[in-house]
């Protein structure tokens, strides 16, 4: 009977400290709704957007094309963005060398961490040093043999373990490794938090579906018509989480009773404004708008309190207590130097009014701060920020001391790569970050109402380093930087664009010279995002460079005249099928004389605005455009006819060639133009540059089909196109034109896979 009582008396200990005590990894719901004997615990959650909840449920995209990380710490930590090809994360990894040599064979060694779980592969080396192999805890990953292509085999890796490498077969100095992340799974949303991470595992259950908690009711009240609820659950929300999930399973934990959330907040609204709390007065009276969000947060809590029979499942008349307030706010109000200012003398107002309001006069308030950029937080925000703490501390407001605390949010911020946007205002819609605020605010909330809760453990963050405002790196260090990212970008990008079937077929075509089935006047096309690889990476031996003579200096015979073919002032494309004058017809043939049809002869550009030699724009300094340059020859009327006999050496194998079309490569600008080789055509544009098609060289790539023509010697060059006397948005302007011609060629970059 004793031994009875000693348990009875544990048990009952159990029973009346668990309710006391939240740990640090929660329990699972047991589906069981709560005591219903005792008044319901009710918890108003108030605030703007971030309240409403933005946390991704799932759904996430990975925001970068790639993901590297290299063995060199001179690599920079952050995005790299590649134009036309991708934006790319690249990281230093944490490498742990041994101290000594272990073995006199060439044989490096050491043990790495990874930040980011996922799938890698393993690249070694660059150049001549990725002859050799490496192995990962025993298993070779990466072999390249002298001649070979690499052998690749992937990896599963779990951050926080180190994983020991073994680099042999090289020669010279050991060689630098890089790894490249292939699984870009979306990041940051709570399926991949919860179900692929496995954090958090209350909210999920053995079946991997979301638990329901049915002793915690979340009810919305502001943005839904007369209010809209159910049992908490990761989809009370619908397509996104607030803090109300973590807090709700922390107070459902702690309290016996049934717990009712009521969560009345409004995107975009200030505290200073909007939520402005009748102590704060008003600042514009006859402003309808300002405090009606302080309005609408105490209507819609007591409409749901005033049906809260029909709200809770299974209420029975037992009434309710409200037990908290919590506040997520600050945002808006960082953008008016006033409401800065004044944030936590409204925030204390705030705290008092609601406790009148519901005549609770120590109604335990918690208040989440803003945590935009985490440690790296503009000083804007970083202004709230120490508002806010400020009301949670109990030497600067020592009337709050016990009942009201502050939950700084800084280290919960994820950044880019690991969130399903780039929102920062929305925490970059990161459920973790949700999660992790809604936990922190209810443990806190516990504290407050006498209980005890234990840390959420937290894994350390990575430092963030940022250069002060304004700092720019020296060229030493960007030198040196590029350097470190060379065989990522050459290895790892290029390798990736040129092997993606997006763009390789493309990219084939382009490197034997075939021509496209569809034209372009644009000259870009697929090889452009490689040379950008090559160009971030310092290597410019494959940059277009002037091919042949300068056909600046060539003595250009031309001819302008206005065709009988006329055509309104205000039209654009003006470039049209006109009659040429009598004699002119084959104006472009190799055989056709123009001293006899008496024209005249200049040099290039040739142009004219309102009549006159004057470059076209004021800013433009496109070395393919050369409209910002003052014409050297008068384009007088209409139509423009240009030619000139070249001497050219021949064409060389494994090289691009190509005729730019310089002036007017702006939007709305620059007409039409045909373009002859020896009197053939080689190209033909019958329009202008149109929106979102400026900013790129015009003109026409030498193919296979027309190489014949350049094997060396004398070549004719022909051009005709149209001056332009309108704007589509300002009308008929005074006539402008500028043209010119450029000889350019490249060295194709290699297309093969590494």
């Amino acid at each position: 009977m004793k031994k009875f009582l000693v348990l009875l008396s544990a048990l009952a200990f159990v029973q009346s400290t668990f309710a006391d005590q939240v740990p640090s990894s929660l329990p699972d719901p047991d589906g069981k709704p709560g005591d219903a004997t005792k008044p319901v615990k009710v918890y108003i959650l108030a605030g703007q957007s971030n309240m409403v909840g933005m946390g991704n449920l799932s759904g996430a995209k990975n925001v970068y094309d790639g993901v590297y990380l290299s063995s060199d710490p001179g690599v920079p930590d952050g995005p790299l963005q590649i134009y036309k090809v991708g934006n790319y994360k690249t990281s230093p990894l944490a490498v742990y060398l041994p101290d000594g040599e272990k073995t006199d064979q060439p044989i490096a060694e050491g043990q790495f961490e990874i930040y980011q779980r996922g799938v890698y592969q393993i690249h070694c080396g660059f150049g001549e040093s990725a002859n050799c192999a490496m192995t990962l805890d025993g298993k070779e990953v990466y072999r390249r043999d002298a001649g070979g292509k690499p052998v690749k085999q992937g990896v599963t890796l779990e951050p926080g373990k180190r994983y020991k490498f073994k680099i042999s077969g090289f020669k010279g100095s050991p060689p630098r490794f890089l790894m490249q992340k292939t699984d870009l799974l979306g990041n940051g949303d709570l399926d991949a938090v919860a179900k692929r991470e496995g954090k958090f595992p209350w909210l999920t259950d053995a079946k991997g579906e979301w638990t329901v908690r049915n002793d915690v009711y979340f009810q919305e009240a502001r943005l839904a018509q007369d209010g809209k609820g159910s049992p908490l659950s990761a989809t009370s929300n619908g397509k996104s989480i607030g803090p109300e999930l973590g807090f709700g399973h922390v107070l459902g934990t702690f309290h016996g009773e049934q717990v009712l959330l009521i969560k009345t907040a409004q995107g975009n609204r200030s505290l200073g404004f909007d939520f402005r709390p009748p102590t704060s007065g008003r600042t514009d009276p006859g402003n309808e708008f300002e405090s009606a969000e302080y309005k609408l947060m105490v209507e819609g809590v007591r409409k749901t309190l005033d049906k809260i029979d029909e709200v809770v499942p299974g209420y029975k008349g037992q009434g309710y207590e409200i037990a908290g307030f919590v506040w997520f706010q600050g945002h808006k109000d960082s953008f008016t130097e006033a409401l800065i200012v004044d944030y936590e003398k409204n925030l204390a107002n705030l705290i008092n009014d609601v406790r009148k309001e519901f005549k609770k006069p120590k109604l335990p308030a918690v208040v989440a701060t803003i945590g935009f950029g985490g440690h790296n937080m503009a000083e804007k925000f970083l202004r709230i920020h120490k508002a806010q703490m400020a009301v949670g501390d109990a030497k600067k407001h020592p009337e709050y001391a016990g009942n009201v605390a502050s939950v700084d949010t800084r280290d919960f911020w994820r950044e880019v790569d690991e969130s399903p946007t780039n929102q920062d205002y929305h925490y970059n819609r990161n459920a973790e970050t949700y999660v992790l605020i809604g936990d922190a605010l209810g443990r806190e909330m516990v504290r407050l109402l006498g209980g005890k809760a234990a840390p959420l453990p937290l894994k350390p963050r990575p430092k963030r380093v940022t250069t002060e405002k304004g700092a720019e790196p020296s060229d030493e260090e960007k030198a040196k930087a590029q350097k470190a990212l060379r065989p990522i970008l050459i290895d790892g990008i290029a390798n990736a664009y040129a092997t993606n079937p997006r763009y390789n077929k493309i990219l084939l075509q382009e490197a034997v010279g075939e021509r496209p089935q569809r034209a372009n006047q644009f000259l870009r096309g697929a090889t452009y995002g490689l040379l950008n690889c090559y160009r971030a990476a310092g290597i410019e031996e494959y940059d277009w460079h002037s091919f042949g003579p300068s056909l600046d200096k060539v003595k250009w015979d031309y001819h302008s005249f206005d065709p009988k073919e006329e055509m309104a002032k205000e039209k654009g494309n003006r470039y049209r099928k006109v009659t040429y004058p009598d004699g002119m017809a084959n104006w472009f043939a190799p055989g056709f004389d123009p001293r006899k049809a008496k024209w005249k002869s200049g040099h290039q550009p040739f142009g004219q605005l309102d009549g006159k030699l004057a470059p076209l724009s004021a800013t433009c300094t496109a070395p393919f455009c050369r409209c910002g340059e003052k014409p050297g020859t008068l384009w007088e009327k209409e139509v423009l006819l240009m030619r000139g006999a070249v001497e050219l050496p021949p064409l060389k194998s494994g090289h691009r060639y190509r005729i730019v079309v310089g002036g007017s490569a702006h939007v709305n600008s620059g007409e039409g133009y045909a373009i002859y080789v020896n009197g053939k055509q080689l190209a033909e544009s019958k329009t202008g540059v149109a929106v979102r098609q400026g900013g790129q060289p015009r003109g026409a790539h030498i193919y296979n089909d027309f190489r014949d023509e350049f094997k060396g010697g004398k070549v004719t060059l022909a051009i005709t196109s149209f001056l332009r006397y309108n704007h589509p948005r300002h009308g008929v302007q005074p006539p402008k034109g500028h043209l010119s011609l450029m000889l350019q060629e490249m060295k194709i970059p290699s297309l093969h896979s590494n």
